[in-house]
């Protein structure tokens, strides 16, 4: 996942709101009477994408920030002790949720979420009605300068727990760079500006229908990462490549790239052994010199598109990749009683360029058929043919 890819479009819808709320007078008065319905139309559309991909954290995180606002655009929570219990269980909820990994929303192996996400509920729904005395005096316990809380409604302690959850959230994506922690970042935000625009009711709607759509960007994300990248190897997959060469310009080179006597070593080491080689390997050609951009084709096939280059101009670098996969050592142990052994593992390479080619799926069967005769030469070669 690209951080960048991640954050920015969330900085960008907040700064939308930011604009939207100091400009709202300005807006068309159809746009003005829309706005109080935005938040429900955004929050059906992410519940609906997170059933239709299976995705609990999205569900979990859209229904907290649905939660937050309609208690608080309805004044549901009528006094601070109120406020403090669902602030403090929707926060757990997102918490464990943004660490949890995601087992799918409506799987038999995403019952621990559904189960602790229950147990939190249940137990803020009976603090909730009861509300007892000594919850007061852990609310507002006299660490802090008790000056510091007057314009909120939130305890100290919800405040630390808060800052706690933000810390623990931020060194987890920063560590695995997962869209589940981030998106619970993003959910946290939402929960805190809400509480802070609690009587604003402009500011409050923003608020939720910037995260709403921050979390709407995410799926959107989510479904183009499982249409066009490989989960195994992490390289875009074979529509992905589709497109790219829909959309060439001009003269380029194509590669096709096919790892030598991967069955056998399939049947010898296993399939985890096999999909580790293909890792090792899709990350080699992902490196490859001179401007390539690496797509896994299919099964251990992978291609490799030079734009704006003939085959000839691109020939060294390929071979260079050859010698550099041969070089390496790849560790097998099949057995934890026996010492580790490196084997060789070699690739073949068939290139072509697109001079002299009606279209694309010209171009890859050129490309196709100069694989087989380096493989057919004895592999561990690059084969050109025009």
């Amino acid at each position: 996942m690209n951080p960048v890819k991640t954050i920015l479009p969330s900085l960008l819808l907040a700064m939308g709101a930011v604009l939207v709320y100091f400009f709202f007078s300005k807006l068309p008065l159809p746009l003005q009477q829309a706005l109080p319905l935005l938040p429900y139309i955004l929050f059906t559309a992410v519940i609906l994408m997170a059933f239709y991909y299976n995705l609990s954290g999205l569900f979990y995180f859209s229904l907290a920030c649905f939660l937050a606002w309609v208690l608080l655009d309805h004044s549901l929570l009528l006094n601070a002790q109120a406020m403090n219990i669902a602030f403090i269980g929707i926060l757990l909820v997102v918490v464990l949720i943004g660490v949890l990994a995601e087992k799918g929303l409506m799987t038999y192996s995403a019952w621990l979420s559904h189960t602790l996400v229950g147990m939190v509920a249940a137990t803020s729904y009976g603090l909730w009605v009861r509300q007892p005395t000594w919850l007061a005096a852990w609310l507002h316990p006299h660490i802090l300068p008790s000056s510091w809380f007057e314009s909120t409604p939130l305890g100290q302690s919800t405040w630390l727990l808060l800052l706690f959850a933000f810390a623990v959230l931020i060194l987890i994506f920063t560590i695995q760079q997962k869209r589940q922690a981030f998106n619970a970042i993003v959910t946290l935000m939402v929960l805190a500006l809400s509480f802070h625009f609690k009587h604003n009711t402009l500011a409050l709607s923003l608020t939720a229908v910037a995260g709403f759509m921050t979390l709407l960007f995410s799926a959107l994300q989510k479904s183009w990462h499982l249409a066009y990248v490989d989960e195994l190897t992490a390289l875009p997959g074979r529509r992905a490549l589709e497109e790219r060469l829909q959309r060439s310009l001009g003269i380029y080179a194509l590669a096709m790239v096919d790892i030598d006597h991967f069955k056998k070593f399939n049947d010898n080491y296993g399939h985890d052994v096999g999909d580790d080689v293909l890792r090792m390997i899709a990350a080699k050609i992902g490196q490859v010199s001179g401007g390539g951009k690496a797509y896994r084709y299919g099964g251990e096939e992978f291609t490799v598109v030079f734009s704006n280059h003939s085959a000839d101009e691109i020939k060294t670098h390929l071979q260079a990749l050859i010698e550099n996969v041969a070089a390496t050592p790849f560790v097998v142990n099949r057995r934890k009683n026996q010492k580790p052994k490196g084997v060789q593992v070699t690739i073949s390479i068939g290139l072509t360029d697109s001079i002299h080619k009606a279209n694309a799926q010209q171009t890859i069967k050129v490309a196709d058929e100069a694989l087989y005769q380096a493989k057919k030469k004895g592999r561990n070669r690059l084969q050109i043919k025009a």
